[in-house]
């Protein structure tokens, strides 16, 4: 892959094959009030905040309508009692609320031990907005000793600007 800089409008062109890493997150096809963030991951490649301005971010002051952890390959760990908590963080570290879209008591070494189940999270965040900064998504286990695991983060919220 080869890219080229224009300096004068900050703007980079990519030519050829280009990767992506879907644990950054990005907006799916929304259609409408609700709109839809999907993020794509695995055990060494959780979704975190960052201040690259490449993780998708939900906008300030949307309300969240839910939270869906699907389990593509299952987690395990050496533990064997490792759970995933999925907040909000803002882009320079600061906790909107770390466990407010999936706590720990629902995202248990038990629920994601198992591809093909699916985690609907019950946070504190779900039905309420997330406040006045936009939140990045971060995923993080209990304890870290993961050893295997992939999985799928959709969250739907609502966002009218008007």
């Amino acid at each position: 892959m080869t890219y080229e800089v224009d300096a004068k409008r900050g703007v980079a062109n990519h030519y050829g094959v280009r990767t992506t890493d879907g644990s950054k997150g990005a907006q799916s096809q929304s259609v409408g009030l609700v709109k839809q963030a999907v993020w794509d991951f695995d055990y060494n490649n959780l979704p975190t905040y960052g201040s690259s301005n490449l993780q998708f971010a939900i906008p300030a002051g949307a309300t969240i309508v839910s939270a869906k952890l699907y389990v593509d390959v299952a987690f395990t760990s050496t533990s064997t009692a490792t759970d995933l908590v999925v907040g909000l963080y803002t882009g320079a570290g600061s906790a909107i609320d770390a466990d407010g879209l999936i706590e720990a008591d629902e995202a248990t070494q038990t629920a994601i031990g198992t591809a093909g189940n699916v985690v609907t999270g019950a946070g504190a965040l779900i039905g309420k907005t997330i406040g006045a900064s936009a939140g990045e998504v971060t995923i993080a286990p209990t304890t870290d000793d993961l050893l295997t695991g992939a999985g799928r983060l959709v969250v739907e919220y609502v966002y009218d600007k008007n």
